[in-house]
């Protein structure tokens, strides 16, 4: 008996799959979703699934190459991610694929003996029955309420949120770390202070002013008289764990969002800047105020 595989409902059946995979990847990390940007992705993983089916190039439709293009999906659709994040967002995609995958196959079998056969061209197709695989997308749709849900997130170890900073008119997006021992305030007006490290802040910050982050001191008083940004610079005092006194240079942001489990919400804060990577591992830029989180 022969199959017949229709080009177009192949094409919007990868374009669902892709798009839940993509947001149950985003409800199991955490991470906020393009919704848009997931769209394009699974448009193009729906035509990538056309493309495998009729054109004889198997070099680019082989595993390595079909893993290639999943990261690339996942890269499309969270544009913001990168460092170790990246790999936890990558490594949550393909265990969504793996989900989907395995339970469409556990179902279709349920029952029945022997292994059915695949191909591609050329030989018996024998596919899963469309409940199996609506079944599956709603298994792992599931998963990621259901992770979220029961904090399996928290495998990462620390709590982390997204950070807005606005400045000048431009806007950059960090995760950021709560820190329960960062009692750092602002001495003039009394506000929490967040810590961004520099390598984050460099691409708002006018360069007139990134001696004075910096700590090139002998640099500062003339550069700062020529940036209206320098009234809005901030010389906050901090002791270290070991004791040890010092100067932690900042300024005040234009806005500051923080987005969580409430939301995002617009916070008051003043911004301290580190010279070093707070995270070697790029898990977060930021070590955020508990005043300024509800956990």
């Amino acid at each position: 008996m022969k199959s017949y595989v229709y080009l177009d409902v192949l094409f919007f059946v990868n374009l669902i799959v892709n798009y839940v995979m993509l947001l149950a990847t985003g409800k199991m990390t955490g991470k906020p979703l393009k919704t848009n940007r997931a769209v394009f992705a699974s448009c193009l993983g729906g035509l990538y699934s056309v493309c495998a089916l009729t054109l004889p190039l198997q070099p680019f439709f082989g595993f390595p190459a079909r893993v290639v293009f999943g990261l690339f999906m996942v890269a499309l659709s969270y544009p913001e991610v990168r460092g170790f994040s990246f790999v936890a967002l990558a490594g949550s995609f393909y265990l969504c694929s793996a989900l989907v995958a395995g339970t469409a196959m556990a179902l279709y079998m349920w029952g029945k003996p022997g292994l059915p056969r695949y191909s591609v061209i050329g030989q018996e197709y024998s596919g899963a029955q469309w409940w199996t695989l609506a079944l599956a997308l709603v298994v792992v749709s599931s998963s990621g309420f259901l992770w979220r849900a029961l904090n399996f997130s928290g495998i990462r170890r620390v709590p982390l949120m997204q950070v807005e900073i606005t400045f000048d008119g431009h806007c950059i997006p960090v995760t950021g770390m709560v820190d329960t021992g960062n009692d750092l305030r602002d001495p003039v007006s009394g506000l929490p202070v967040i810590i961004v490290d520099w390598d984050s802040l460099k691409g708002i910050m006018p360069h007139e002013v990134s001696h004075f982050f910096l700590s090139a001191w002998d640099l500062v008083t003339a550069r700062l008289t020529e940036s209206p940004v320098g009234k809005r610079l901030r010389l906050i005092p901090y002791t270290n764990v070991s004791g040890n006194r010092g100067i932690l240079p900042g300024f005040k942001p234009d806005a500051l969002y923080l987005t969580g489990k409430h939301g995002r919400l617009r916070k008051d804060a003043v911004i301290g800047v580190s010279g070093k990577r707070l995270s070697p591992q790029g898990l977060y830029q930021a070590l955020l105020h508990p005043e300024l989180v509800n956990l």
